[in-house]
């Protein structure tokens, strides 16, 4: 083993240091890169969960469902009723108390609530897949299970 004059000229109090500095500063970069993995994954979630809903609207833009007609007819309604409602069907203010920030904010609630209906709708949609081929591969085994019974009676 090294005696305490193996490198002379070498500070040790000095390489402690530098070693304590090197492991904190190790240890803030591990941590700033954990948060941003979180971050990344958090942000991946959301362009999931963002994506089909887009890929909701492009199947509702291509079948031609995006708006009904009725919806057209219950907008013409309430514009020409006033109010709130009809500054946001209108491309004017109907409503003197209607004003930009509270335009944003009924929109950014209205986004919110319309991402969060199609979420459903898609989970919805996925649900009832899983469950007609679940059907299906019950169906499928009982009908499996009777044709080895006729085929047994039948010896």
């Amino acid at each position: 083993m090294g005696g305490p004059n193996d490198f002379p000229g070498v500070n040790k109090a000095m390489l402690v240091d530098k070693i304590i500095r090197l492991q904190k500063a190790m240890h803030k970069k591990k941590e700033k890169m954990d948060f941003m993995q979180d971050h990344m994954n958090q942000l991946v979630e959301e362009l999931q969960r963002k994506s089909k809903i887009i890929q909701m609207y492009v199947l509702r833009e291509e079948s031609g469902a995006l708006a009904p007609v009725s919806s057209d007819i219950n907008k013409a309604k309430m514009s020409k009723q006033g109010g709130i409602m009809a500054s946001l069907y209108k491309s004017q203010q109907s409503d003197p108390s209607m004003n930009l920030d509270l335009s944003l904010e009924i929109n950014r609630k209205l986004q919110a609530v319309l991402e969060d209906t199609l979420l459903k709708n898609i989970t919805l949609k996925e649900s009832i897949e899983t469950l007609g081929n679940e059907i299906a591969r019950i169906t499928s085994h009982e009908m499996d299970q009777k044709r080895g019974r006729t085929v047994k009676k039948a010896k």
